[in-house]
């Protein structure tokens, strides 16, 4: 009996495979062993940074500081930022009144309170001014310029205004932009709701290059550095982490320099060869806080597509507890009365890119490939709107599965870490 521990909540969910019955492969990201000592890494990493001056040289080029900015992500992300901000702050050396941190939502909800708390500390919430971006305010926002594919830039005005800009970050793969961190803290992170639809486009999600691991390639990528180059960060501090979410590596310096070396980490970390595709992939959203609502459960949905076989079977146990969730317009979408094949079409037709379209469209895309099961806390009125089947009994699903397969085992890849391990058809581990 092969027992396997998915990442599912804050508690996780064991999962046996009967090994007469079934043929498990499980796929896990190289763990590395957590930083002796992350603040003495910190601080060896602003003083020797990745492309650009040594952090305290910047700051000494730009005094008098009256304002800093740090943009941090949101609830749905750990980034350790309880550590971060507060190193941060220390190492630049100006009063907390003169401190504001961002949370970049792209188009999300604002962080709570209590989920501020758990991001950043009792202790940082008292001392720093924090700002939940909001895409919709116009009036919080500052045009900075358009790519030359005439997307219009428009960033927080916090951000812009800032006479130090920093951002912190975490490099793990990304089913769109290739790679998490970086620029995307800025863009789609703080900026308005007309950047990130055209950031967005159903056209760009679509495009091949638009997935996991590509960086350089990446039209999605290329996009947001264009546009963040419009008003770069001074200095970013982007980490790595392992299973156990603490701090494997830090990548401070130059917004793309940094970026690039930690990508080099994270692909060796996460990136994983298969011998083969398989009927069955067993996945999660990677456990809390990512898995807090379906929207974001398509990304572990995403990454298991990678190698389930066309017209196999996908079950991704998910909780959120967050529901859909409600806001935003992809609940709307997903409640559109045209089948799934259709609804993509009319997506990939229009010119028009709707609020939190692209992560339905990625899920209809996947569902083009296989089915899709969800095991989940979700409501019956959320599930209803899903357009995937939903179990409340992961092992009886299974079960089904292995009755109908044919003859012998039933090949089933588990990724207990779900988009954490990024896996590929025969490509050789740490591709």
């Amino acid at each position: 009996m092969t027992v396997v521990r998915l990442a599912y909540g804050e508690r996780g969910l064991d999962l046996a495979l009967d090994e007469q019955r079934f043929d498990p492969l499980v796929i896990l990201p190289k763990d590395h062993p957590a930083l002796p000592d992350p603040k003495a890494a910190f601080l060896a990493a602003i003083s020797t940074p990745i492309g650009c001056a040594p952090l305290r040289e910047i700051v000494a080029r730009k005094k008098p500081i009256r304002s800093v900015a740090i943009v941090i992500a949101d609830h749905t992300r750990p980034v350790p930022d309880r550590l971060l901000v507060p190193w941060i702050v220390e190492a630049i050396g100006v009063p907390d009144a003169a401190v504001t941190i961002i949370v970049g939502t792209g188009t999300h909800r604002g962080s709570t309170p209590q989920e501020l708390e758990r991001m950043l500390g009792a202790d940082a919430v008292r001392r720093f001014r924090i700002l939940n971006h909001d895409c919709h305010d116009q009036d919080a926002l500052v045009h900075e310029g358009s790519s030359s594919c005439g997307g219009e830039c428009w960033l927080d005005r916090a951000y812009v205004e800032a006479d130090l800009r920093i951002a912190t970050g975490f490099i793990e793969p990304h089913f769109y932009a290739g790679f998490s961190g970086g620029s995307k803290a800025v863009v789609p992170g703080i900026a308005g709701l007309k950047t990130v639809q055209h950031f967005h486009r159903a056209s760009l999600i679509a495009h091949p290059r638009t997935t996991w691991g590509d960086l350089h390639g990446n039209p999605l990528q290329a996009l947001t550095r264009e546009m963040v180059a419009l008003c770069p960060p001074d200095f970013i501090v982007n980490v790595t982490l392992n299973l156990a979410k603490d701090i494997t590596g830090v990548f401070a310096g130059d917004v793309r320099a940094a970026h690039d070396a930690g990508a080099k980490r994270a692909i060796m970390e996460a990136m994983v060869g298969v011998p083969r595709s398989f009927p069955v992939v067993v996945t999660t959203n990677s456990g809390y806080p990512l898995d807090q609502n379906y929207y974001q459960t398509v990304k572990g949905i995403s990454a298991a597509a990678r190698i389930v076989d066309p017209g196999g079977t996908i079950l991704v146990a998910s909780e959120c507890r967050n529901g859909l969730p409600r806001e935003g317009e992809a609940a709307a979408i997903l409640a559109d009365p045209r089948p799934s094949a259709e609804l993509l079409a009319g997506i990939l037709a229009s010119t028009h890119t709707r609020h939190d379209q692209w992560q339905v469209q990625t899920l209809l895309q996947c569902l083009q490939k296989a089915r899709v099961i969800l095991y989940s806390t979700l409501s019956a009125a959320d599930r209803a709107l899903t357009r995937v089947a939903c179990t409340d009994d992961l092992p009886a699903e299974l079960d089904r599965l292995q009755r109908a397969w044919p003859s012998g085992r039933l090949p089933v890849a588990v990724l207990p870490m779900g988009p954490l391990t990024i896996p590929a058809v025969a490509m050789s581990a740490g591709a």
